[in-house]
């Protein structure tokens, strides 16, 4: 295997922009993009990131895999299945943008597989997200409440519109897959939807256990003005992730009397732990360079412990539509 293995690039979007510095960063060559056949972009962003190989379809692409060792998959979720599926059959290893599909049921086939594919999830290589599990799973069970104010702006019953909240299924999904990661596997016992009187959903609330006995208590609040978070309780300690890329441990809480000047009596947790990105995750995408570390371990034959798969891809999905369908 070459020192700097080479790297294929589908999609020259947005996030592309992101992954193609850290991949660089975690030692590969990028030497080959495609993007969709209508792409006014492809070949600005290959000038622009010295790629040198150009292929007007990703068909071509794949077609030249002996010229690669690995392949990015960033294009638009309608179009990553096919391009995934033609990976899978090559057998090279594969670092696919996350949600993959926009139902659980398109993943359905490859449950189970042993497919070199790393789901891009990439909040699970966060050092306070490992914190996190460590901390779960160093005790007694917690009750853990997961908040996802997403911008859904015109929800509609799934029989009435095919995007359904798909910023939900498209964006919200990582929050889901992060509590999995930090709590192990969930299983749906309840929940409530918000409802207007002309049937549109404003937002759900909903509760989970996990497999090693912790309650997950889910708070789907469309639109709030507030911050993506998960926190963590047991018998006195709080740990916070909210934002996700940030951490704090607490413990207790200082009680302060009223005075005179103050007659309010104050309840104060007590900080006794920050976390904050670092390195790398200062320097690129939180999360991208690890992500980026975890698909060159995969060329060289190494699985990732921390990386998402298929499988997670697909039991995050069914979460999502379980949310939305639950009766």
């Amino acid at each position: 295997m070459p020192n700097n293995p080479k790297l294929a690039v589908i999609g020259s979007g947005n996030i592309a922009r992101f992954h193609v510095p850290a991949l660089r960063e975690a030692g590969f060559e990028v030497n080959a993009i495609t993007a969709s056949p209508q792409s006014k972009n492809v070949k600005h962003f290959a000038e622009e990131f010295e790629i040198p190989r150009i292929y007007e379809m990703p068909s071509q692409l794949l077609e030249s895999h002996r010229e690669w060792d690995a392949l990015l998959i960033c294009s638009s979720v309608n179009s990553t299945l096919s391009y995934l599926r033609g990976a899978i059959e090559l057998g090279v290893p594969t670092l696919v943008e996350k949600p993959v599909a926009k139902s659980p049921k398109d993943l359905l086939s490859m449950v189970g597989g042993d497919y070199k594919v790393i789901v891009g999830y990439n909040r699970r290589f966060y050092k306070m997200v490992h914190e996190a599990r460590d901390f779960v799973n160093s005790g007694a069970p917690v009750i853990a409440t997961l908040t996802i104010p997403e911008l859904i702006q015109t929800p509609k019953r799934l029989a009435d519109s095919p995007d359904y909240m798909s910023a939900f299924f498209t964006n919200s999904v990582h929050g889901l897959d992060l509590a999995r990661f930090v709590l192990g596997g969930i299983t749906l016992k309840d929940v409530q939807h918000l409802m207007d009187g002309s049937g549109l959903c404003l937002g759900m609330v909903a509760t989970f256990t996990s497999e090693n006995g912790n309650i997950l208590q889910f708070c789907g609040n469309w639109s709030a003005p507030t911050n993506f978070g998960l926190t963590l309780d047991r018998q006195g300690t709080r740990f916070s992730l909210s934002p996700f890329e940030n951490a704090i441990i607490f413990e207790g809480i200082d009680v302060i009397e009223p005075t005179a000047e103050t007659p309010l009596r104050r309840y104060m947790p007590k900080p006794v732990k920050t976390m904050e990105l670092d390195g790398d995750d200062l320097r690129f995408k939180p999360g991208f360079v690890a992500q980026g570390r975890a698909l060159m371990d995969l060329v060289r034959g190494v699985r990732s412990k921390t990386a998402a798969t298929l499988d997670d891809a697909y039991a995050a999905l069914s979460i999502i539509e379980s949310l939305v369908e639950f009766p």
